[in-house]
């Protein structure tokens, strides 16, 4: 029996539709909208109230990262009271520097300095990116924001500090986090800053 080929359109198209669909289930698990609970723990700002919570997954030896933090300071400037943001450690494993970083800013948030360290990490990304060693240098940028240092000395090889990144590195994975930055805004995930922004501007409108 001859299949004609308006057949045939036919069941090629279900055939590409089936298997993106397959593709989606066992790839792409985590739905575009999940709800992502907050945690304000030194490393979250705005009002809890806000209208926009946004959950960021960064890694702070990311240059997307580092761009995406200027395009957040831009939408507070914006958008003032309108923004709650909280802050969770992603390093991923290809930046040999990353996960000592999310150490030293999670140190930093014990002494109430998280974001001027995060901001002078994303900074200073490229001076520190390439060492062979950075805690000497991630020490005196702490020191230099105010840190007492012989309390960051002991809080970066402490369980406590580097168990708060696992915690966060595996709960990420959980939502199938597999790229910085993610973002969770208003529970909606979208990946990189200017998604991120286009996500906000929806919701608030631009100005």
């Amino acid at each position: 029996m001859r299949i004609s080929r308006t057949l045939l359109s036919v069941l090629l198209v279900l055939s590409v539709i089936g298997g993106l669909s397959l593709y989606r289930f066992y790839f792409l698990k985590t739905p575009a909208s999940v709800k992502v609970d907050l945690h304000p723990q030194g490393r979250s700002k705005g009002e809890a109230s806000a209208v926009v919570k946004i959950v960021e997954y960064t890694d702070f030896e990311c240059p997307a990262c580092a761009t995406a933090n200027g395009l957040m300071d831009e939408l507070f400037t914006r958008f003032p009271g309108k923004i709650f943001l909280e802050h969770k450690h992603f390093p991923l494993p290809r930046h040999t520097h990353a996960r000592r970083a999310s150490v030293y800013a999670e140190c930093a948030a014990e002494q109430g300095k998280f974001w001027p360290m995060k901001d002078v990490l994303f900074k200073s990304q490229k001076s520190w990116d390439k060492m062979t060693t950075v805690d000497t240098y991630f020490s005196e940028l702490a020191v230099s924001l105010g840190l007492d240092g012989t309390r960051l000395a002991a809080c970066v090889n402490s369980v406590a500090a580097i168990g708060k990144v696992n915690r966060d590195l595996a709960e990420g994975k959980t939502l199938t986090v597999n790229s910085t930055p993610t973002f969770f805004v208003n529970g909606q995930r979208v990946i990189g800053g200017p998604l991120m922004v286009q996500e906000v501007e929806k919701i608030l409108g631009k100005k």
